[in-house]
């Protein structure tokens, strides 16, 4: 009887087939490894596998969505972009700022409220103001053909007297004809001028300059300052130091519209941590440095005392050594390196985008070495941070 035998294939010969048209088709090896370096190229700068694999793995999640394209750039595109000046949103700012446009939006009365920011030098308070103003920006009316400023900033020039600081004001809200003599007074038209510029918020940074004049400019330049809010119907804002703080408690006319907002130094806790993480989530480096952990924390105020202008020049620096180093994140060891910038003798001055573009290859090129990390392969070589580099050679980075 014949066997009705059904004819078999080898596996070589179901291999050698070729796929067919819904078959799932493979990707061809190049696609494969475009989608690993997508996440962001590897710099040439690292020199340890350990780190390359961290990289090739990174999701970017410890970064702003924002700033993920920029972390895939070359070393120096992200260096600039480190070395720009940069506000960091924060619990305490963000008090301040929420007072202040409780300022702008009060419907007007006779006597206006105001506020004194106080805080240490480099504490951020200018950054809180200029952010006011940015929020409320200039603009052109197109039916009253007037220009239009919200927010009037004002620095209090130094060694001032009331003449002087009234000028600054003047000068400021820009009314060339106020000086001539046929004129109205000045404060008649200053008050027109602020009505017509639509402006809702005066402030005057620097206010502890009148802490140094003599005794009778003092007290009228303080007589000034506590009618000037009255004169123009508008809550006005004083920033400025300790110092002045005393001169506002020891008047109680002052210190009745002025009460005192205060931005203190930094301390180890919750809010720092959040500023750190917003700093972390907007700084281009390819890997999480954990800044708001509790001991990179701490080793971050020893070295900049609580300051936030400090601590965001610390920051810049160690993030520019991580990129140089090729570790790609901030550790201790490279805190204090924003003390001990690099030579820029060998590099021609030239406008801004030069400038910044030869303070970055200075970083990059600086051929000092941190000492490596605790973490870092014990077959890593660096020198000495004390032996400048006079290399001339163009930087080729």
């Amino acid at each position: 009887m014949a066997q009705n035998a059904t004819p078999t294939r080898s596996r070589k010969t179901l291999q050698q087939r070729p796929l067919g048209v819904n078959a799932p088709k493979r990707e061809p090896p190049a696609r494969r490894q475009s989608q690993g370096a997508a996440r962001g190229p590897i710099p040439a700068g690292i020199r340890s596998a350990r780190v390359i694999e961290k990289v090739r793995e990174n999701n970017w999640s410890h970064l702003d969505p924002v700033i993920r394209p920029i972390a895939t750039q070359g070393d120096l595109t992200r260096a600039r972009h480190i070395l720009k000046d940069l506000y960091v949103s924060h619990p305490p700012a963000q008090h301040v700022e929420r007072q202040i446009e409780q300022l702008i939006w009060l419907p007007r009365r006779i006597r206006m409220p105001g506020l004194f920011l106080c805080g240490d030098s480099g504490i951020g308070k200018t950054h809180v103001l200029r952010r006011i103003e940015r929020r409320h920006p200039e603009r052109d009316d197109p039916l009253t053909k007037l220009h239009i400023r919200p927010v009037l900033y004002v620095q209090v020039p130094a060694g001032p007297d009331f003449r002087t600081l009234r000028q600054t004001v003047i000068d400021e809200i820009n009314i060339p004809f106020f000086r001539h003599p046929s004129r109205p007074s000045q404060e008649s038209v200053l008050r027109r001028a602020l009505a017509a510029a639509g402006t809702e918020l005066i402030v005057l940074d620097e206010i502890h300059n009148i802490v140094h004049t003599d005794g009778k400019q003092r007290t009228w330049l303080l007589d000034w300052v506590r009618c000037f809010s009255n004169e123009t119907q508008r809550p006005v804002v004083l920033a400025g130091t300790e110092e002045f703080e005393s001169v506002i408690l020891a008047d109680p006319q002052l210190s009745s519209r002025y009460p005192t907002v205060r931005l203190a130094r930094w301390t180890a806790g919750p809010d720092l941590a959040a500023f750190l993480q917003g700093y972390e989530r907007a700084c281009p480096l390819r890997l999480a440095s954990h800044l708001s952990e509790l001991p990179l924390m701490r080793a971050l105020l020893d070295e900049t005392g609580g300051l936030t202008d400090t601590i965001i020049r610390c920051l810049q620096a160690a993030a520019l050594v991580a990129i140089r180093e090729g570790t790609e994140r901030i550790v201790p060891e490279y805190l204090s390196w924003w003390r001990d910038p690099p030579l820029l003798a060998h590099y021609e001055t030239g406008d801004e985008e030069q400038k910044s573009v030869a303070l970055a290859k200075a970083w990059l090129k600086d051929e000092r070495r941190a000492a490596p990390p605790p973490s870092a392969p014990a077959g890593l070589r660096w020198r000495n941070r004390a032996s400048l580099s006079t290399d001339s050679r163009p930087w080729t980075g």
